[in-house]
């Protein structure tokens, strides 16, 4: 049984020009540090669905005649066809040679929705399964489209959010999909609503945004889950969706880090480099309290307009590129970890995982994200989530003792953000703190329902100014007598910043540990 919908292209007005290629956040800096080693999407494939033209019902190709696609095979899968100014715009974004971050991506596959929701997505028929991708190199799919079959029909928006996120695991590709522009307008399910994929808002934050409705799987879960510049929602989709082609090609070089992964896996590496390498800036804010009892504790993972935050292909980039490091079950066995990693982990039901961070300086920022996916049955009829919390903990003496940062507790070691992350109903956690004093810190993650086996991805960020000369206290580049005259100052305190040895006491060894390196 197929039922009518309602479906709205994301830009109400076609504008004169999708963003430039110079405003992608971080590719200047991206080619700034690899030159011609910079990822272009080579070898990856792309599908863009698109909802046809309100006056033409065909008209959802782009033209392929502009300068922008010499070189790209675009495959239209359903005919007839017309051209789409809507469907040029998100191309240039998504692929253009000149437009796009992913300039190298030349194998397209484009679908008019209204052929692609009943012919590969497959709603409303039963336990038949979605089509396979069009070609096994598929490894994003754009959607800068809003649907619903409305009011009263609520199951089959819920079926077709749970058969994207089936194919999305199944075929291991990245589903990015726009948000609603216009601050406080409506959200539509279809397709923001899915577990696996992104749902993108814009960097001016004119978009919808809250959370998925009582009558969506799992309700409240908060979206956008990332923001990116553009005119509109349908043209900050495509800018993330080349984003993600960038990290497939960087996920599936050869004695790449993420070597070994499957692909869903890989995928799903892919999405956390992309949240975890976003930008936060002082605007940012999970909600967690700033004083109190609770101060650092949130149970809303996601700032409420900006999602994640801001996307920066740079980070990103150094994210998923980095060695994995998929931290220990035991806090002091676990190494320190990098300024940036990754990690990728089947997670059983009641697991731990720990990683350990050693700062030697005040710390502007760390950034710790997990997430992962919903997996639904192959009849549709059901699908299982994981519950996943995120806490960090100061570490003494090797990370023998783990100090609760949690409430005034924190107040000394931590000038602001969230020290634990525990959502009910998301499946992105973040830990974002400001202002961290020299010390060790250990992240904590923690499997809290009883369920089957779930592959869980992190990504991480520390700011590089954390890394300085062991024992510099004033952070003057130097091992000299300010540092000592900064313990003596503390001497008999517990005062995290002068605590060098990191036993929880400033004494007479921290002194020794100046003098042993100066």
């Amino acid at each position: 049984m197929v039922v009518n919908r309602h479906i709205l292209a994301l830009a109400a007005s076609f504008l004169a020009t999708s963003h430039a290629l110079a405003d992608s956040p971080g590719y200047a800096a991206l080619v700034a540090r690899l030159g011609s080693a910079t990822p272009t999407g080579a070898g990856i494939g792309v599908v863009q669905v698109e909802s046809p033209l309100a006056t033409d019902s065909t008209a959802y190709s782009p033209d392929v005649s502009q300068s922008e696609f010499i070189g790209k095979a675009v495959t239209r899968m359903n005919t007839p066809y017309a051209i789409s100014s809507h469907a040029t715009y998100v191309a240039s974004s998504l692929y253009g040679a000149n437009t796009s971050m992913a300039k190298g991506v030349t194998n397209i596959w484009a679908f008019n929705i209204s052929n692609w929701i009943v012919d590969n997505l497959k709603i409303g028929t039963g336990v038949t399964l979605p089509t396979t991708q069009p070609n096994a190199s598929v490894r994003v799919q754009n959607n800068s489209w809003l649907a619903s079959y409305g009011m009263g029909k609520e199951i089959y928006d819920r079926e077709a959010v749970r058969r994207m996120d089936y194919s999305m695991y199944r075929d291991g590709v990245l589903a990015v999909n726009g948000e609603n522009n216009g601050a406080g307008s409506i959200r539509y399910p279809m397709m923001g609503d899915c577990f696996n994929g992104l749902s993108v808002g814009r960097l001016d934050l004119q978009h919808s945004a809250g959370v998925t409705a009582s009558a969506s799987d799992t309700p409240g879960r908060m979206k956008p889950e990332i923001i990116a510049p553009g005119q509109a929602t349908s043209y900050c989709t495509p800018t993330v969706g080349a984003a993600a082609a960038l990290l497939f090609q960087q996920a599936q070089l050869a004695g790449a880090p993420t070597a070994g992964l499957s692909a869903m896996a890989k995928a799903q590496v892919v999405k956390v480099s992309l949240l975890a390498g976003a930008t936060r800036d002082a605007s940012w804010s999970n909600q967690a309290p700033q004083s109190g009892a609770l101060r650092g504790v949130t149970a809303k993972p996601l700032d409420p307009l900006r999602g994640a935050g801001a996307l920066d292909i740079n980070v990103a980039h150094q994210i998923i590129s980095a060695a994995k490091d998929n931290g220990n079950a035991v806090a002091v066995n676990a190494t320190q970890s990098n300024r940036v990693g990754f990690a990728s982990i089947s997670m059983s039901a009641a697991q731990q995982v720990y990683w350990r961070f050693r700062v030697t300086q005040l710390t502007p920022t760390l950034d710790f994200v997990i997430t992962w996916p919903r997996v639904v049955a192959s009849g549709f009829a059901s699908y299982t989530l994981a519950n996943i919390d995120l806490r960090v903990r100061r570490a003494l003496s090797g990370a023998s003792t783990l100090q609760a940062l949690e409430g005034d507790a924190g107040v000394a070691c931590i000038g602001g953000g969230n020290v634990s992350s525990a959502s009910a109903v998301d499946n992105i956690e973040i830990i974002h703190l400001s202002n961290l004093q020299q010390g060790e810190y250990v992240v904590e993650m923690t499997r809290v329902d009883s369920g089957g086996a779930v592959q869980v991805s992190a990504g991480w960020q520390v700011d590089p100014l954390g890394f300085g000369i062991e024992g510099d206290i004033d952070g003057s580049g130097l091992l000299d007598s300010g540092d000592i005259s900064q313990v003596l100052l503390n001497m008999g305190t517990t005062e995290p910043g002068s605590d060098v040895d990191m036993n929880g006491y400033v004494d007479t060894a921290d002194v020794s540990m100046i003098l042993l390196n100066m």
